[in-house]
């Protein structure tokens, strides 16, 4: 007698969810000892054609694709008449639900984190031929260690394979779909992008844009209706942050971003990627704890507020102009001018800041030791501080802390730099020092190199990252090989693959340096049991509680959440 609870030498443990094609179960592979995720299509569709080849066209999207921020299709399994994928099982919860128990938007940072995470996998699936047509938050799943995974390409279209719906069919949930998808059409990589901004837009003000009493009237919106502006009413959005949200909800795709990898770079999101699960988390903070809780914002100078009001709203009629026929744009160039003209009067008016006014030659360290403040290009810098990512906090990424001058021979130099990582105003000027100084054989200046390539806004370029780290780590730059190490874990290597043996390597190679942030990731290696390890808690509270020693971010936490475990028992 068939045992009900087996498919194949898969054992089913629980249902995970039930959908309008199937079920998702939690199931036990028998044979390799791993859990899994099995998707089945329901009984009664089985027998339908369309439902059929849009399960295999799943599959075949999916079988394609070898990412950390999408779903592994371990293998397809056929049973008599039904049907099965045997899937990477992903223990989190969707952004959907997550958003709903929150009850309010996101603070900027985190919905950014999570951004950063869904561009990349979209954009490895978009270079695979792959269009996903259905990116909505309850096909992001938030897994437990923060990141993020693109769920359910059941309407995906592979570049060049024959098309399942009829021609003017609308596929794709209407609150999230592109016009052109609302018209009927197909959808490129252009629509993918739009469906995330409208993702993005609902973390952000806690509600998409486009809404409508009927389904017509939802499509209707978002064929023709304009987004409102988040500036200024949702706090820590820039107007720079709003026009990227705004270009890409463009009704043309012509008119929006031409990949996701462009998109993500203007939001400054791809900044964070490195960063990104630590600053996600977990499902729990977000509903929880986020930035936008915890944060007091800096209060802001009138003239600041209307600054941005006005960059926001000359955003808003430059793209207004760009979409009006040529006969049209003439009349409009008045109003356009008299938006720039006010813009130009708020500058004027608008105090110079301190902080740049201010032409310091000195600093009083508080015992009467002073020390002289670096210059580049006449610039005053901060004081030689040494940015370390092994003290990152929230609000100060790189983690600037006081060290001893470096020895080596540019050391003169090595100061200019340390100071201008400090101040992110500043990155411009430290390219070009941390590269001279690279490429000299400096391991603190390939390591700051890198953490510019991987950070800085218009340089991003993880590859050249990746060679940096790992040119400083062969040296024994502790915080180098921690990032080389964050790398390999979350897949950022230059093929794409997640290689956590070499992760754990390099991890434990800087935590015989005291390095805190490897110390935090080998904490929760031992804890899971990653990378083949031994699960071991009491070793994994031994790490986390040297790391918090060193303030690292999230480690006092992980600390306190393994001392409940164990009086539990």
């Amino acid at each position: 007698m068939t045992d009900p609870q087996m498919i194949g030498h898969y054992r089913i443990v629980k249902l995970l969810g039930v959908g309008a094609m199937g079920k998702v179960h939690a199931a036990l592979d028998t044979f390799l000892e791993r859990e899994v995720a099995i998707k089945s299509l329901r009984a009664e569709l089985t027998q339908d054609p369309d439902f059929v080849g849009r399960f295999r066209a799943e599959a075949t999207s999916l079988a394609k694709l070898n990412h950390p921020n999408i779903t592994t299709l371990y293998s397809p399994v056929l049973e008599g008449n039904d049907l099965y994928m045997v899937m990477e099982l992903v223990n989190g919860r969707p952004l959907d639900e997550i958003l709903r128990e929150r009850g309010k938007p996101l603070g900027v940072k985190e919905s950014l984190a999570v951004i950063a995470q869904a561009a990349d996998g979209l954009a490895y699936a978009h270079q695979m031929g792959v269009i996903h047509r259905d990116i909505k938050p309850s096909n992001l799943m938030v897994a437990d260690d923060g990141r993020i995974k693109i769920m359910d390409f059941g309407i995906a279209r592979v570049r060049g394979s024959v098309r399942l719906t009829r021609a003017g069919t609308a596929v794709g949930t209407p609150l999230y779909m592109s016009p052109e998808q609302c018209r009927g059409g197909e959808g490129d990589e252009r629509s993918d992008l739009y469906s995330l901004a409208v993702v993005l837009y609902e973390m952000l003000a806690g509600a998409p844009p486009f809404s409508g009493a009927t389904e017509y009237d939802l499509t209707q919106a978002q064929i023709h209706a304009e987004a409102p502006p988040l500036v200024p009413r949702i706090s820590g959005v820039t107007p720079e942050l709003e026009s990227a949200i705004m270009t890409a909800l463009s009704k043309r795709p012509e008119q929006r971003f031409p990949n996701m990898r462009s998109f993500s770079d203007a939001l400054g999101a791809t900044a964070l990627r490195i960063d990104a699960s630590s600053i996600v988390r977990s499902a729990g903070h977000l509903v929880q704890d986020s930035t936008a809780e915890r944060d007091v914002p800096t209060p802001e100078h009138m003239s600041t507020k209307l600054i941005a009001l006005a960059k926001s709203r000359s955003a808003t009629l430059v793209r207004r102009f760009k979409r009006l026929h040529p006969a049209a744009q003439g009349a409009s160039l008045g109003v356009a001018a008299a938006a720039l003209a006010t813009l130009a009067f708020l500058a004027l008016i608008e105090p110079s800041s301190p902080a740049r006014d201010e032409r310091q030659t000195r600093t009083d360290s508080g015992d009467g030791d002073h020390r002289p403040i670096s210059r580049v290009n006449d610039e005053p810098l901060q004081p030689r501080g040494d940015c370390n990512s092994q003290f990152a906090t929230r609000n100060d990424p790189l983690g600037c802390n006081w060290r001893q001058p470096s020895s080596s021979s540019s050391s003169a130099s090595i100061y200019d730099l340390r100071a201008a990582m400090k101040d992110r105003g500043r990155w411009d000027i430290a390219f070009p020092l941390a590269q001279k100084l690279a490429e000299s054989g400096d391991k603190e200046a390939q390591y700051h190199l890198a953490t510019l390539y991987a950070k800085a806004p218009g340089r991003q370029n993880f590859s050249e990252a990746f060679n940096w780290f790992k040119k400083s780590a062969m040296q024994g730059y502790a915080d180098a090989q921690a990032s080389l190490g964050v790398m390999y874990k979350d897949g950022m290597t230059p093929d794409g693959r997640q290689d956590p043996t070499e992760a754990l390597r390099w991890f434990q190679q800087a935590e015989t340096q005291n390095n805190g942030r490897a110390q935090y990731w080998l904490g929760e290696a031992y804890e899971k049991g990653l990378a083949g390890l031994d699960v071991s808690r009491s070793k994994a509270e031994e790490l986390y509680y040297k790391a918090s020693l060193q303030d690292v971010p999230d480690a006092a936490e992980a600390l306190q959440r393994i001392k409940r475990r164990r009086g539990r028992r």
